[in-house]
């Protein structure tokens, strides 16, 4: 198991990682910027947010024969996007 703390100007980061097949928990703040991902590494999962200012952003993503969501939205744009790959 491992914990990292990250602190550099501006920016702060704090992550968690757990290694049986892998267990992961990010969380970063840099300016006007927010982040925060997990990922279980199984066949893979992994979920992302992201805020910077005006924009809004997440993303899903599971790894099987692969599938993914993604949702942004930024001022006046929004916008959409699925995958998926037999």
């Amino acid at each position: 198991m491992v914990l990292q703390w990250l602190y550099s100007g501006s920016t702060v980061a704090l992550q968690w990682l757990y290694s049986g097949s892998t267990v992961a928990l990010q969380w970063l703040y840099s300016g006007s910027t927010v982040a925060l991902q997990w990922l279980y590494s199984g066949s893979t999962v992994a979920l992302q947010w992201l805020y910077s200012g005006s924009t809004v952003a997440l993303q899903w993503l599971y790894s099987g024969s692969t599938v993914g969501l993604q949702w942004l939205y930024s001022g006046s744009t929004v916008a959409l996007q699925w995958l998926y790959n037999e």
